[in-house]
């Protein structure tokens, strides 16, 4: 009986650790995210690979879900992110920006990274891996 109680408290406090273990990447902590490849197309014959300086973009970014900013620019710069979500276990997160606009997919277990963003002549796509602070 008492084998039986210990093994139901063990079971019932393990259950409760998983319940309260948000996944790592999940927005509720800043993380520095790694551009690791770009693809760069300003027509739609012509896209070229590349790296984060191809497209003038520091190659670690910081995303802070919730102060709700980007940054990680020498020049201090920062983007306000306009839409924050979670969905089959990527968190989401998106804005706009001088007739342009954004979105980042971010793998809740991983770290895996993939970004796009639409500007006037054409958009890119970036790929990386973050890493909690």
């Amino acid at each position: 009986m008492l084998v039986t109680r210990i093994g139901l408290v063990a079971v019932l406090m393990a259950v409760a650790v998983a319940a309260s273990a948000a996944p790592p990447y999940d927005g509720s902590k800043p993380m520095q995210c790694a551009i690791t490849t770009v693809m760069v197309c300003s027509d739609p014959s012509v896209c070229v690979r590349g790296t984060a300086a191809t497209i003038n973009l520091p190659p670690v970014l910081t995303i802070d879900v919730g102060q709700r900013l980007i940054s990680g620019a020498a020049t201090g710069r920062t983007i306000k992110i306009t839409s924050a979500d979670r969905d089959a276990g990527r968190l989401l997160i998106s804005g706009s920006e001088s007739g342009g606009s954004w979105s980042v997919a971010i793998i809740e277990d991983s770290g895996a990274m993939s970004a796009v963003a639409l500007v006037r002549n054409g958009g890119f796509l970036m790929f990386g891996t973050c890493s909690s602070n």
